[in-house]
């Protein structure tokens, strides 16, 4: 497939309608960076799909995903580095960003791969499937026993006490090492499945590498919520 050109008419090929259709739906992501000029942000959109190199119909799909992803990842990245925000929503801005990268990565693999030069991978028994989902799942149970209350202590009524007077606002305390832990395993905990619920719709080739990365998350909540990682100097 030759090289992507724009057209200066309308679409007479497949190709044509595929490029103008990505063309048109990543331009938004660049204009602002070429200061509200839509054509500007068109050629930079253009450019950028160019330097890909796609071979056909479905490399340009792929190329698309790639660099919508990875804008989109290093947006919430930017935004997560902001100092007003809370640590949760600092989390979840970088664990959204994950999952931009991971969805650009398959993609990725099949434009750079040739399928017909790929060995068929052996199956690892380090990480079995059915092995690595048990183990998320038990990490996601392990954090939700910590995330909620003793249910005992919560069914115990409080304690009668004289009427104090109303507390005066105190300023927010900050978090302890083992709290932030806990939420560091949390984010984990959450991705890691994440992985294990995309293992049905992967090829095989795919399946391995996100078993990997599910256990090694997994693995990492579980050290964080033990303790065994030891503290940042």
């Amino acid at each position: 497939m030759t090289e992507p050109t724009p057209t200066t008419g309308p679409a007479t090929t497949i190709a044509d309608i595929i490029l103008n259709l990505i063309v048109t739906l990543l331009a938004p992501m660049f204009l602002t960076a070429a200061n509200g000029d839509p054509d500007f942000a068109r050629r930079a959109a253009l450019e950028t799909i160019n330097s890909y190199r796609a071979r056909n119909h479905a490399d340009l799909i792929a190329v698309a995903q790639i660099i919508a992803c990875g804008l989109a990842a290093l947006g919430s990245l930017s935004l997560s580095m902001a100092d007003d925000i809370s640590i949760e929503m600092t989390l979840r801005l970088r664990s959204n960003a994950n999952a931009l990268i991971r969805a650009a990565q398959l993609p990725r693999r099949i434009l750079s791969e040739d399928p017909a030069s790929q060995p068929d991978q052996d199956q690892d028994p380090q990480f079995d499937e059915a092995t690595v989902i048990a183990a998320v799942q038990a990490t996601q149970q392990r954090v939700a026993a910590i995330q909620q209350p003793n249910p005992q202590q919560q069914n115990e009524p409080p304690p009668l006490a004289p009427p104090q007077p109303a507390p005066q606002p105190t300023p927010a305390q900050p978090l302890t090492e083992q709290q932030c832990h806990a939420i560091w395993a949390a984010s984990m905990a959450e991705v890691a499945a994440e992985y294990t619920a995309s293992l049905a719709s992967l090829p095989p080739r795919e399946r391995k590498h996100a078993s990997m990365r599910a256990a090694a998350l997994s693995s990492t909540a579980n050290a964080l919520l033990s303790g065994t990682i030891p503290p940042v100097r």
